[in-house]
């Protein structure tokens, strides 16, 4: 029997086609139509295999993903952070006959999820748990460190509102700062609720905020049996705007103003003493890119108009900073008057944050290798003033080594 060369043609395309189900769809159709308009498919057997190649192609969905696809998306929405940091301490207090050294870590692992378009939550875990620290001593014995909630907050980004945020919990400092302690420890997280906003104007970006925090709760304020609601908390007020600006293509500023208002007395720490605050401060910073290496001034005042001494009611800092190759060098200054800020909440290693306080600061820094670092702080301070009458002198050396993930 004689055999055509289009029929052989045509049935190898037929066995092709049924061969291959799970090719694509557009391409079972276009061989089907070949084969029908070549008589090999009669009209019949020609919508039956399209009805079938139909029922095997992948059906479009508007659904997520699920199983390992879904896990992979869940987990490209959440970033882990931290840092591991090895200290020692060496002190002298003369006033005191204090020579002391110590040994000290801290550990920080923080979390961010991206729920949706408008919504991230985070938390960080830190070792200790103070208000202004997250050192532990290693002071023997091989017993456990704590670890404590030092962050755990809701960020809501509304996408009808560029630019804006509303965060509460316990956050990160939302105002503008040059990061050196003279009215906040840079580990003190505020509890309560802030508003942010920032936009662009060209070559400057300004920022508003707005906060409501929390500073003792009621129940630690008043007496047994009366009332210790919401009402009796000690709260913070704040009020802030700053703004940051490319000058030239080697010159860039911030500057910033806040205002911190508390609505009754603080206590202070260190000397015992209660003073109404109701703090307004100014900071900035410059940065200049040199030919040899970049330069950072940075200085910052504050007064406190509520104070009950405003002859001792002002801080002021000063300072500067470089750096060449793997090296950093950072300096400053400050005088912070007795009631010029709240010593619960200032530099905890400054003069071991008591204020009626004036010295030097500086720091020198090595970059090992990647996110490794190595640094030596000298802390150089002097405590003056109506509450401090033995005039102590305190000196701190720092030597850390740092790790970044």
């Amino acid at each position: 029997m004689k055999i055509s060369f289009k029929s052989s043609l045509n049935a190898m395309l037929l066995s092709s086609v049924l061969v291959a189900s799970h090719t694509a769809l557009a391409t079972d159709k276009e061989l089907l139509d070949t084969l029908l308009q070549n008589g090999v498919l009669t009209k019949a057997q020609h919508e039956k295999l399209i009805t079938q190649a139909e029922e095997k192609a992948p059906k479009r969905t508007t659904t997520k993903p699920s199983g390992g696809i879904l896990e992979m998306d869940w987990a490209s929405r959440i970033k882990i952070s931290g840092d591991m940091r090895v200290r020692y301490e060496d002190k002298h207090s003369d006033a005191k006959g204090v020579h002391e050294s110590r040994q000290r870590i801290r550990a920080r692992i923080g979390l961010a999820a991206k729920i949706n378009e408008d919504v991230d939550v985070g938390f960080r875990l830190v070792t200790s748990g103070g208000r202004s620290t997250s050192n532990q001593d290693l002071e023997g014995g091989f017993v456990g460190k704590s670890i404590f909630f030092d962050r755990a907050f809701i960020d809501w980004h509304p996408s009808f509102a560029p630019g804006m945020h509303v965060i509460a919990g316990k956050i990160k400092q939302p105002w503008y700062g040059i990061k050196q302690g003279l009215i906040w420890d840079t580990d003190v997280n505020p509890e309560g609720l802030a508003v942010t906003y920032k936009k662009d104007f060209g070559q400057a970006r300004i920022k508003t905020t707005a906060g409501y925090f929390i500073v003792e709760d009621g129940k630690n304020l008043v007496e047994k049996g009366e009332n210790n609601g919401f009402s009796e908390d000690q709260k913070m007020f704040h009020a802030g705007i700053s703004g940051e600006m490319k000058i030239t293509d080697k010159v860039k500023g911030s500057l910033g103003f806040n205002a911190f208002i508390y609505d009754d007395a603080v206590g202070n720490d260190k000397k015992n003493l209660n003073t109404d605050a109701e703090i307004y401060s100014v900071a900035g910073k410059v940065d200049i890119k040199t030919g040899l290496m970049p330069i950072k001034v940075y200085g910052q005042y504050a007064v406190n108009v509520a104070a009950s001494d405003h002859s001792q009611n002002t801080a002021w800092l000063a300072g500067i900073g470089t750096k060449f190759k793997n090296f950093s060098l950072d300096y400053n200054y400050r005088d912070t008057q007795e009631y010029a800020v709240v010593d619960i909440f200032n530099d905890s290693d400054f003069a071991e944050g008591n204020t009626g306080s004036r010295g030097h600061k500086i720091k020198v820094g090595y970059k090992i290798s990647k996110n490794f670092f190595s640094s030596v702080s000298y802390y150089a301070s002097k405590v003056y003033g109506p509450n401090n009458i033995d005039n102590d002198e305190i000196n701190i050396l720092h030597v850390d080594f740092k790790a970044k993930f």
